[in-house]
């Protein structure tokens, strides 16, 4: 068979399931990980998944991968609620516990080191202006490890000023406010940043 005859039928294959299930392209795209650009453009037989996509979207809609191969199809359409492993369902829970368990044990360090110079007869607030820096940062790897792409702006943007912020708290005494102005710049890099990696996948 032509490769665009394959095209079209892997095309309404993906179209029919999706719509059977009655998600969106942005929905699919968002569970597979790719734009909603990219699965419209199969969607038109304009491109082809590679060969892990169409094993996930056989996994999602509870079909083998040959078929989206098949145009004669003689079992009904799946109507299930599209199935979502339970190992990913676990994951994420697991990655979230990780992040916040993280985050909640940098406070405590924090609350323990100016809670323990405050005892000795001194106000020390540098940790708690310090534990907001870590948060971002941990926020800023934990999403680039199994975060999702809409969260790097806000989360890199976060650690932009916040450590902005903590510089000058630390130079306070030389009047350093004028800093934050560079969070400006800074939040438009990142903005323009982002939106290079929206590129659709192929």
């Amino acid at each position: 068979m032509a490769r665009g005859n394959y095209q079209k039928i892997i095309a309404e294959n993906i179209a029919a399931l999706r719509r059977s299930q009655g998600m969106t392209q942005a929905g699919l795209a968002e569970r597979l990980g790719y734009s909603d650009k990219s699965v419209s453009k199969w969607e038109r037989g304009e491109g082809l998944p590679d060969i892990l996509c169409l094993k996930a979207m056989a996994d999602l809609f509870g079909v083998p991968v040959d078929y989206f191969l098949e145009d004669d199809h003689p079992q009904a359409l799946p109507d299930a609620e599209p199935q979502v492993p339970e190992e990913r369902e676990a994951y994420a829970v697991s990655h979230r516990n990780i992040t916040l368990v993280s985050i909640a044990g940098t406070w405590l360090l924090a609350a323990i080191v100016s809670v323990s110079v405050r005892i000795g007869g001194k106000l020390f607030v540098l940790p708690l202006v310090a534990a907001v820096a870590v948060t971002a940062l941990l926020l800023v790897i934990f999403n680039s490890v199994w975060g999702r792409r809409a969260w790097i702006f806000p989360t890199v943007t976060f650690l932009c000023w916040s450590v902005l912020f903590l510089l000058c708290w630390i130079l306070r005494a030389h009047s350093p406010w004028l800093l934050m102005i560079l969070g400006i710049p800074a939040t438009v890099v990142v903005w323009l940043a982002c939106r290079i990696r929206q590129h659709p996948k192929e």
